[in-house]
This record gives structure tokens, sequence and C-alpha cells, in this order.
């Protein structure tokens, strides 16, 4: 295993104040409030911070993709899917070489925050779903719209 992945673990666990693991594995996973971060590094190089999501239905789906839009920002989460487990996922990276304690913890602080907006927003999607389906059937009754 890579010392830099051991050392980036060891670094972000004392920034967190968290007991650091006495074997870090592969895959380290920290618990953030409700999300389940892990941590990896894949590719080589490149440390990898991700999380599951779930509540993802066709109605809700523009979420994710509003969340993975043009950012300059280097550690903005992103979302994916993982065909193998059939779920999907908010992911960053960052070059390991570059981690310092400031960065990893900015690198979870950002997933952690995307995670919940998320979270956030698909508790209220159900709603805002009947919602919007309500005003575009006003909008197109009241004959603003024309085909």
């Amino acid at each position: 295993m890579n010392k830099q992945y051991i050392k980036a673990i060891e670094m972000l666990c004392l920034k967190c104040g968290l007991e650091v693991p006495k074997k870090i594995s592969e895959i380290t996973s920290l618990k953030v409030g409700e999300q389940e971060c892990h941590i990896t590094e894949h590719p080589t190089g490149r440390l990898l911070m991700f999380s599951s999501l779930d509540q993802i239905t066709p109605q809700n789906f523009h979420i994710l993709l509003e969340v993975s839009i043009f950012s300059q920002e280097e550690k903005k989460p992103i979302v994916g899917f993982d065909s193998e487990k059939d779920a999907f996922v908010l992911w960053n990276h960052q070059p390991i070489v570059q981690a310092d304690c400031h960065t990893l913890y900015q690198q979870l602080e950002l997933l952690s925050q995307y995670y919940d907006y998320i979270q956030e927003k698909l508790n209220d999607s159900d709603l805002d779903y009947k919602d919007s389906v309500e005003a575009r059937k006003n909008l197109l009754n009241t004959g603003l719209f024309r085909v």
C-alpha cells in the first residue's frame, strides 16, 4: 500500500479528532453524521472519497445532474453510477502527492456538504415533483403554451 495514502489517512483522522486506525486497509471508511464516506487511492496517485446515494427515482434524477454540472473547483463532488452494485455514488478526488491536512479536510467537507444537499433535495423532491407536474398542467390549460 502506498505510504502517501497511509499518511493521508493518518492526517485526516488527526484533523477530524479521530483515533488513527492501527491497521489502514485499502478502503478506509469514516462516518460523517449519517453519511458513510469511503476513502481509497484510485487510480494510483489520486485520493478518492465516495459515498453511496439512495432514494434515486426517475422523478428526482435531475438533482444528481444539477450537482454534476461544470465547476472549476478541483475537489467538487460528482455523481457517478456503480454498475456492479447498481447504485449511485457521490465522489471527489485530488492528487495524493499534494494532499495535506487542510486539503484532505476540505475534500471530506465538500463531499459531506454535497451529500447533505443531495439528501435534503431528495427528501423534498417527492412533494416538489407533484407540485411541478400540477403547475405544468395548469400552464398548459391556461393557453399560454400552444403546440
